[in-house]
């Protein structure tokens, strides 16, 4: 008896398996005893599209990229694979695959001008050396007069000049 049951089991399957995606919907729906309307209150859509979507009604339903959506939403909510259920739409109805992003190799040019910071700094760097250059001469003109107070005589000290002898002659 066991074995009659696997053999229905396996047919299910296959059942299943060349089912359309609209009738896996209601077999599930009703298998789970949900009436359309609650379903359509669970998913917040119209029961003209519950009945579209279980119907495969193609020129009731939207585009593509918002019956996935729904298709996704609606086999969550009957514990169906979702991406099973996307991936054998898009294949009855002939959608390409989405599109990938590919990054476009560009050629380096030859030279590279640096970047802001480093431009920013060798200009400081620059301007620095400028003003240096420019406070040179005064800056040596101040050091030069510091250096002749040093030789004048320092405030506090007697300088004395020479005593003469005195000859008694």
């Amino acid at each position: 008896m066991s074995d009659s049951q696997d053999t229905d089991d396996s047919s299910a399957v296959s059942d299943a398996d060349r089912k359309s995606i609209g009738a896996r919907l209601s077999a599930a729906r009703t298998q789970r005893k949900l009436d359309r309307r609650v379903v359509a209150n669970e998913l917040n859509l119209d029961i003209r599209m519950i009945e579209a979507l279980e119907n495969d009604d193609k020129a009731a339903l939207p585009a593509a990229i918002f019956v996935k959506g729904y298709l996704r939403n609606y086999a969550r909510l009957l514990g169906l694979p979702e991406e099973e259920i996307v991936r054998d739409y898009a294949a009855q109805t002939g959608d390409p695959p989405p599109l990938t992003v590919v990054k476009i190799k560009t050629a380096t040019p030859f030279f590279q001008l640096p970047s802001a910071r480093l431009l920013r700094n060798i200009i400081l760097l620059l301007l620095a050396a400028i003003l240096i250059w420019l406070a040179y001469p005064f800056a040596e003109r101040l050091i030069q007069s510091r250096g002749q107070e040093a030789q004048q005589a320092e405030p506090g000290r007697l300088q004395l000049p020479p005593a003469e002898t005195q000859s008694t002659e």
